[in-house]
């Protein structure tokens, strides 16, 4: 019997080979540890300023200016963005309806309760989200990480000032305040032009009706659910970040980075487990 009939040492051989492949990449146990303890250092990092957070809300004093300073960031300087992302999504998603459900079941009747569905459940709460992160984050955390570098942080904290009441509270009330709104404002705006593009198929009636048979209320508190709590993730990690700013622009723009990446990552796998927490409780529900 040759060796390579005996499975025993095809196993042994085949996890060489995969060892070997693995240290030609340059993946040690050293590295996916530390990776591993990098991943939980900032998961229970960012889960601390979270709690710290929202001890602090309702307690004294109240910054309502800088409150609605951030808002104005945060709300109007990305309505814009949120507008045309929004727009060209909810024609994209139509048009791309049009299509598939002409070819699978020939039928264009539910191509405005399906898009519907996609927009306020999936497209607006988690795009919007997700573009938060990339605008308004990124300059969360630009800022905290400017205000480190220069001590500005040390000198709150010597003025007996903390600096999440200071520095995380407003932006973290500002940021779930416009992240609802901005979600059902992209929402209108990619129902109006998804009926746009569905002319002269749908008039307006007609597209509004067949959207009402899909959607109902669930749906709607489901959007602000789920803004309000994919929105909690793009101020908690920019201002992380911010706080763990190393020296120097180098420092800045790599804080910068993390802190967007980490966002929209989180954003994504928040999203996911929403969505499987609410299926198994509608199972319950329906059973």
């Amino acid at each position: 019997m040759s060796w390579v009939e005996n499975k025993t040492l095809r196993l042994i051989g085949r996890t060489l080979s995969q060892i070997l492949y693995l240290a030609r990449l340059g993946i040690t146990v050293e590295g996916i540890g530390a990776n591993l303890f990098r991943f939980l250092e900032v998961t229970g990092g960012g889960m601390v300023l979270l709690i710290q957070t929202l001890w602090l809300v309702p307690r004294p004093p109240y910054r309502l200016r800088e409150i609605l300073r951030q808002a104005l960031t945060v709300g109007w300087q990305s309505l814009p963005l949120i507008v045309v992302v929004l727009g060209f999504l909810g024609m994209i998603t139509v048009l791309e309806l049009n299509f598939q459900l002409s070819r699978v079941i020939h039928n264009l009747e539910y191509v405005p309760g399906v898009a519907g569905i996609l927009m306020f459940r999936e497209f607006g709460p988690t795009v919007v989200a997700a573009m938060l992160a990339a605008k308004v984050g990124a300059g969360f955390t630009a800022e905290i990480s400017s205000m480190k570098n220069t001590e500005q942080i040390d000198a709150l904290e010597m003025l007996s000032v903390n600096p999440v009441h200071y520095l995380v509270v407003p932006r973290f009330i500002a940021t779930l305040a416009m992240q609802v709104a901005l979600s059902v404002i992209g929402v209108a705006v990619a129902f109006v032009t998804g009926f746009l593009i569905s002319q002269p198929r749908f008039n307006f009636q007609s597209y509004l009706t067949t959207m009402g048979h899909f959607v109902g209320v669930e749906d709607f508190l489901n959007l602000i659910a789920k803004a309000l709590l994919l929105g909690a993730v793009v101020p908690i990690a920019a201002c992380y970040y911010g706080f763990r700013a190393g020296a120097g622009a180098k420092g800045v723009g790599e804080a910068t980075t993390r802190g967007v990446v980490t966002s929209i990552l989180v954003i994504i796998l928040l999203d996911f487990t929403i969505n499987v927490v609410a299926d198994k409780i509608l199972e319950v529900v329906i059973q």
